[in-house]
This record gives C-alpha cells, structure tokens and sequence, in this order.
C-alpha cells in the first residue's frame, strides 16, 4: 500500500514538473522566467461598479476581485499567496506535505514495530499483576472458606449427634404413638359401650321414672277436679244471686274482700283441695280473722267456712310440697329453694310468709318443668297443681329426646315476674328455716317393691305389681297419710 502511495506521488510530481515548465515556457519574458502572480483587469473593467454585469469571481477563492489567477494555474498549482512574502508555489507546498506525510508514515511504522514488543510486555505485566491480586484474593476466599467449613463440619457434627438422638427418641415416639393410638381405639370401643350401656340405662331409669311417677300420682297422690255446685242453676231471681254474691265477701281489715275461689273448681289432692286459679284467699281470710279477730260470733258459719277452706288448702299444699320432694328425687333434679311440708302446718303464720311459701313452692314446679322440657305455653304463673300436672303429663308420654332446649327469655319472664315480686316481697326471718329438716321425715312401712321388667312402660297396675304387693303398699301409705293429717290438725288444734 505504501508503494503504491509513493509511486502515485512520484508520477504526479512529474506530471507536476511537466505543467510547470509548460506553463513557464508559455509565460516566459525577457526580465522574469515566472509567470504572473496577478492578472489586472483594463481601466473600463476596473471602473466598474460591482453592480456592472460583467463581474466576475475569482476562481479560487470565489470572491470579488480585481487581482485573480486562472483556472489552468489553480489546477496546476503555480499559485501562490498574495498575502504572503514568500513565493513559493502551492504545488511546492503539497509536495512538501506529501514527503511529510510520507515520513510520518515511515515513522509510524518504525514506532509501532518498537513500541508493539513494549506494549506487549506492559500488557504482560499488568495482566501479571491483575493475577496476583486475583491469587491474594483467591488465598483469602480459600481462607474464609476454610473456617466456614470448619463451622460447618463442627455444625454438622452436632447435627449428626442431635439426629441420632432425635432418631432415637422417635422411635420410642413411634412406639409411644403406636401404644397411645391402641389405647384410644381401645378407650372409644369402651366408650361406644359405655354410650350403648347409658343409653340402655336411661331407657331403664325413663321407664323405672314413669313407673313411679304414675304409682305416685296413682296411689300416693292422686289428684282430681272438682266442680262445685252451684244453687245459680236452679233459681234465676236476683235475691238468690245477690245472696250467693254476698256469701263470698268478707270484712278483712276493715274493706270487703271478694273469696271468689271459696267457690270455683278445685284440685283434690288425696282428700284436700287447692283453687284451680292458685288464688289462696280463703286462707289468708282465715289468718286474718285469726289474727286480728272478728266481729261475728265463734260459731259463725263464715268463720267456719274459711276454717275449713284453710285447712283444706293448708292440707293440699303440704301434700304437693311431699310430692314436689319425690318428683325432685325421681328425676334428679335439685331444688332452687327449700320448701318443707312442715310450712305449711303453723297457724302463727303471716299472709306475707304463706305468700312468700307459696311462691317458693311454684318456683320449685316451674323449675321441674323448664328441666323437663315442658311447653312454657301450658304452664301459669301462680297455678301450682296445673303446672304439676302439666309435668306429670309431660313425664308420662313417650318421648326419646330430652335434651334441654333453648326456651323464649321473654315467656319465662312472664311466668317468673308474679313469683320474684312474692319472693321479693318475704322477710329474711323467712329466708332459711333449716331448722324444720328434722321434722321433714317419718318412719313408714318397709314395703319390698317387685322387680320392674325391661319391657316398655304400661300404665295398667296389674303389670307394675301384684295385688296383694299394691295392697300393702296402699294400706302403707294410707297409714302415713293418716298420720300426717293427724300431725297436721295436732298442729292446727294445739290438741
């Protein structure tokens, strides 16, 4: 490539020498062998304004003037500057620029070759010491790695020592889990069996309880209506009805008080009654009168209608409290208050405490019923055979399910409101009479009940006992029936 370069030069240097002497010889005087460096114009040219239309530029710098070269001389370079003090011509200068050039080249070239061997050995060694930083770092990550795999041997040993261990103690696990996992497929065998035998049991108990409990409101208790007779029905004038209607109104401290359950239907418990409506205002007439005395005289037959009215319900009410204490028993269910047959014999007692007793033992019924399940719909507040007969009837029909169900707030506040004011309304000397639990029993018959089938439950007696088993039994119970009415009128008569 440098050869070619040189020989085009050299051509063109000669064809440069070739148009210069042409030119020279072309231009040649006597007093100069150069050509002319400017080139005038004529005075009629000159004097031309630069509007005239036969300017002209220079061919070499484009611009207007008088002095110009021509385009032969600029192609062949015999120009020189006008500007400057030497007279060298162009085609000199790029002469002269082409040998510079040419020396640059050759000096490139020699430099290269010398510097190629030293730029060789500066990469070399920078390649030399970018290794050995490399080593160094190397050398300190080995080192790091090192105790890293110091730690982690050591890590791993105690790893290796804690899975043997844990190893171990899972097998025993395994073994505990296997021993734990036959003990509870062992323990729900047991208590599938358990269920079966409590289901069985409580099917047993259901039907031992309504055994009893018809055998208690069959022979030991029984209760049933009363329909007064009414002399209404047999003459209409209004004296009769005016004599009736006065008959059931007595003076009670100072107002006339209107006995209207003196003559409504009744519930007869064994031999005494209680009013159907759990309206008691015979007896609280009867302690009044007691009390606070009367006008009429001793034999009065008002006197003797209350008398008898309030032994019939003081009476009753012992036998429901007896009845209410069994049905507690039989069904396991414990009582929210204390409430003693014995309350209801005392003749010194106040219409607030007999209240007070009287809703005590309502509360005591209500609470068997909401235990049972009982329809709050058929249940009243202050009617306390109604409420017990509702749980007899309840406890006599066959139902499977007892569990307990959710009950409405708002009915068991209604039921429960007339109660809690009574309860409320009692004196703490009424609260807690512990002192009549002595006096709560008496020795009866030691009667052998028969032996109850596992059959289901019939209400036909010849199936629960023999006759002459039921007759001992009732001559039993008769016998202490007979003794708690003696107690009771002994309490009453103060005889």
């Amino acid at each position: 490539m440098i050869i070619q370069n040189l020989e085009r030069s050299v051509i063109e240097k000669y064809k440069m020498d070739y148009l210069r002497r042409f030119v020279m010889a072309a231009f040649s005087s006597d007093e100069s062998s150069t050509g002319p460096k400017d080139f005038h114009l004529s005075s009629s040219l000159d004097s031309g304004s630069r509007l005239s239309p036969n300017r002209s530029k220079c061919p070499l710098c484009h611009k207007f003037k008088r002095n110009f070269y021509c385009k032969e001389c600029v192609l062949s370079g015999l120009f020189c500057s006008s500007k400057s003090q030497s007279t060298e011509w162009i085609a000199d200068k790029q002469k002269e620029l082409l040998e510079l050039k040419l020396n640059i080249q050759t000096v490139e070239k020699n430099c290269s070759q010398l510097l190629e061997t030293r730029m060789k050995a500066d990469d070399l060694s920078s390649k030399i010491r970018l290794c050995k930083e490399r080593i160094k770092v190397l050398k300190l990550f080995v080192l790091e790695k090192q105790n890293q795999k110091a730690v982690f041997k050591k890590r791993f040993s105690d790893l290796h020592h804690q899975n043997e261990k844990k190893g171990t103690l899972q097998t025993l696990c395994d073994r505990k889990v296997q021993e734990v996992e036959q003990y509870v497929d062992y323990e729900k065998d047991k208590l599938t069996n358990n269920r079966r035998n409590l289901y069985e049991k409580r099917k047993v108990i259901k039907r031992l309880e309504k055994i009893r409990l018809q055998q208690l409101s069959k022979y030991i208790f029984p209760i049933s209506k009363e329909y007064p007779k009414s002399d209404l029905e047999f003459n209409d004038s209004e004296l009769v009805s005016a004599l009736a209607d006065a008959s059931q109104n007595s003076d009670l401290r100072g107002s006339w008080e209107y006995a209207e359950n003196c003559g409504e239907m009744n519930y007869s418990i064994v031999a005494p009654s209680l009013p159907a409506s759990g309206n008691y205002t015979c007896y609280n007439m009867w302690l009044a009168q007691i009390r606070e005395g009367n006008n009429l005289p001793s034999g009065s037959s008002s006197i003797t209608d209350h008398r008898s009215h309030a032994y019939s319900i003081s009476a009753a009410l012992t036998y429901i409290t007896q009845m209410v204490h069994i049905l507690s028993f039989y069904l396991d269910v414990g009582l929210p208050f204390k409430v003693f047959h014995s309350d209801f014999c005392n003749r010194d007692l106040t219409e607030q405490q007999f209240n007070t007793r009287v809703a005590r033992l309502n509360a005591n019924i209500l609470y068997l019923c909401y235990t049972r399940n009982v329809d709050l719909d058929n249940l009243r507040s202050c009617q306390t055979v109604h409420n017990l007969l509702q749980l007899l009837n309840h406890e006599n029909e066959d139902e499977e399910n007892n569990d307990p169900e959710e009950f409405d707030n708002d009915k068991i506040d209604a039921l429960e409101k007339p109660i809690v004011c009574d309860l409320q309304k009692g004196d703490d000397s009424d609260s807690d009479e512990s002192s009549s639990f002595l006096v709560e029993w008496e020795a009866l018959p030691n009667i052998q009940y028969p032996e109850i089938p596992a059959g289901p439950a019939n209400l036909q007696s010849s199936q629960v006992m023999s006759t002459q088993q039921a007759s001992s039994m009732a001559g039993g119970l008769v016998n202490s029936a007979a003794a708690s009415i003696a107690s009771i009128w002994k309490g009453f008569t103060g005889r």
